[in-house]
């Protein structure tokens, strides 16, 4: 399928460390130019196949991402939270209450969500997409369920989300009449022990746990069934309680299961206590034998209540150590059935279906807005909104306004300023991210060979 890109006048003026070939040759490309892959194809020509890419081939996959345009608008609601989980992306750090209030948080939100794209309707997945806002953070205010509220009555169409670690539950008394969710995600991270070692707080799982028997109350489920969600962070705490932790989730012996999807993904270390609980190749060996239960026991005959996603290519290479390089390999071809998504990949690892989002190529998955109404990138949870809003981490060690696209208002042409994204993320952080890809699948592949 080919998909016209809408013409957009790009500014000459950019900053110095924008100026690249890559950049500046897409307003020679750019008349005429038709998306027929996703970026993810280009983006595997180079790091699986270790292919070249010449100038041309990158001006032209920063367009396919500019074609690419996400469908779905997450904002950090609240920089504060019940919880200080070593495990989580943020910091401990005050309300950003009256930053929001004072940057119009809510207007540059309706904004964003009135601009995205109607629903696309299609058989086939890599071309339907529907338009979702979700609230990636940290906790729910009552203010927040009003902006749900008027979100709905403007964008009826737009699927509503929310991530949450239980504690919803004390705003049912101030829920807006009528309102629901279209998906709720409660994180559980394994059985009670574990669950509240890996959040640090003796509560954790009680409240997760009461949050989730109360959430079909304020959600409404979605078409395809996924209604309330878990995810499951893997870390060397809870590499042996995998599988026990989907069981927990996913019977349905005695009536109606706690979740309808259980989903899982790697952790992502940004700081030095929750570096410390990234997994081995040892961890992951542990957990791959559960998951692979898991998948077997949950997913196939017209089910998918399992799912498993993968962002950091380093802990593909551990995956690759742990079912063989040669297996990793044969799953990232055609001929293991290897599709591609926009900047998804889909495969198929030993019998487990695998969804990687590689970093390098992140801007088509969210359209990030901040708790200061800025457009940011992915991982600027690991600063603070003052260490972002000043430019420099509170140590003096690290330059924050890298996380920065722009600053937003309630007039902001988001589509116009997620192509700056895509231009402002690869000079920053994509051009990088692809050579360490690179890196590592050239090491998978001399272990195939």
């Amino acid at each position: 399928m080919k998909e016209q890109i809408p013409l957009l006048n790009i500014s000459t003026e950019r900053p110095k460390e924008e100026e690249l070939p890559e950049v500046l040759l897409q307003q020679e490309i750019r008349e005429g130019f038709e998306k027929t892959y996703g970026s993810a194809d280009t983006w595997y020509v180079s790091a699986i196949l270790g292919e070249e890419l010449t100038s041309e081939q990158i001006a032209r996959m920063l367009l396919t991402e500019k074609a690419e345009f996400p469908q779905l608008v997450t904002a950090v609601l609240e920089r504060t939270c019940n919880l200080r989980c070593p495990h989580c992306l943020y910091q401990d750090e005050h309300s950003s209450a009256s930053i929001s209030r004072s940057s119009h948080l809510d207007e540059v939100i309706i904004n964003a969500v009135k601009q995205l794209g109607a629903p696309v309707e299609s058989e086939n997945p890599e071309i339907a997409y529907s338009p979702q806002f979700m609230s990636g953070g940290r906790i729910l205010r009552p203010n927040h369920l009003k902006l749900f509220a008027q979100l709905r009555s403007i964008r009826p169409d737009v699927a509503l989300g929310v991530i949450d670690n239980g504690t919803f539950t004390k705003l049912l008394k101030n829920w807006p009449e009528g309102f629901m969710f279209d998906w709720m995600d409660i994180s559980i991270d394994g059985p009670e022990a574990i669950h509240n070692k890996q959040r640090g707080a003796d509560e954790a799982f009680s409240d997760a746990l009461f949050g989730l028997k109360q959430a079909r109350s304020v959600v409404r489920g979605r078409k395809d069934g996924v209604g309330v969600t878990s995810l499951f962070t893997l870390t060397n705490i809870n590499s042996s309680y995998v599988l026990e932790t989907a069981d927990m989730l996913l019977d349905s012996s005695t009536g109606v299961p706690l979740i309808d999807k259980f989903l899982m993904t790697t952790l992502s270390p940004t700081n030095d206590v929750n570096t410390e609980m990234r997994i081995s190749v040892d961890d992951f060996g542990r957990a791959w034998e559960q998951i692979k239960i898991i998948s077997e026991k949950y997913n196939g005959d017209g089910r998918d209540r399992f799912s498993f996603n993968i962002y950091r290519t380093d802990d593909m290479e551990k995956l690759a150590a742990v079912v063989g390089e040669k297996e990793m390999i044969r799953a990232f071809s055609s001929e293991g059935g290897l599709g591609v998504e926009r900047n998804f990949l889909h495969a198929v690892v030993d019998g487990v279906p695998i969804s990687y989002q590689p970093l390098a190529i992140w801007t088509p998955e969210e359209f990030l807005i901040e708790a200061d109404g800025a457009y940011r990138t992915a991982y600027e949870g690991k600063f603070t909104l003052d260490e972002l809003r000043s430019g420099i981490s509170k140590d003096g060690q690290e330059d924050t306004r890298p996380y920065t696209i722009e600053q937003l208002t309630a007039q902001s042409d988001i589509r116009a300023a997620y192509e700056h994204g895509v231009d402002h993320y690869w000079a920053k952080f994509g051009k990088d991210r692809l050579q360490e890809d690179r890196n590592i699948w050239s090491r998978i592949r001399d272990k195939a060979a």
